[in-house]
């Protein structure tokens, strides 16, 4: 019986080791950075508290064009999407100029909102080797 148990447990770790760095392989591309073209963009975000459950986001974006999802962005002209992250975990894509957070991805308590630019292969756009990006800070009760 010991024996059983002991070989299932053996089983088990070794096919999370051999597996698991597959399955790692495939978000590889996400997360790159490419130094964007002179003149650099800009973004700035204003947050508006709409006072329902939710927040807007309003975008001023200088030097960078946003374009749907479904097209392929062109590097040498500073295109692509807009890219959110909330508490480091939720990512959102955004391809317009104002978007709405609803509050049910923000935690109670304090929650950090950083906006980045990203090409449409994923890969965040950065300025003499930093990454483009605003951070905002949202107090959720």
């Amino acid at each position: 019986m010991f024996y059983i148990i002991k070989s299932k447990i053996f089983i088990l770790f070794v096919s999370f080791f051999l597996f698991h760095p597959l399955t790692s392989l495939s978000h590889d591309d996400h997360g790159k950075m490419v130094e964007a073209i002179k003149p650099y963009p800009e973004i700035k975000v204003d947050l508006i508290n709409l006072y329902s459950p939710d927040f807007k986001l309003e975008f001023n974006i200088k030097n960078f064009k946003l374009i749907a999802l479904e097209e392929n962005s062109n590097r040498n002209k500073n295109e692509g999407h807009i890219l959110i992250l909330v508490n480091n975990k939720k990512k959102i894509m955004v391809t317009d100029d104002t978007f709405v957070l609803k509050r049910s991805l923000l935690k109670k308590g304090k929650n950090e909102i950083f906006v980045m630019l990203m090409d449409s292969h994923h890969s965040l756009y950065t300025k003499e080797g930093s990454i483009i990006y605003v951070s905002k800070r949202i107090y959720n009760k």
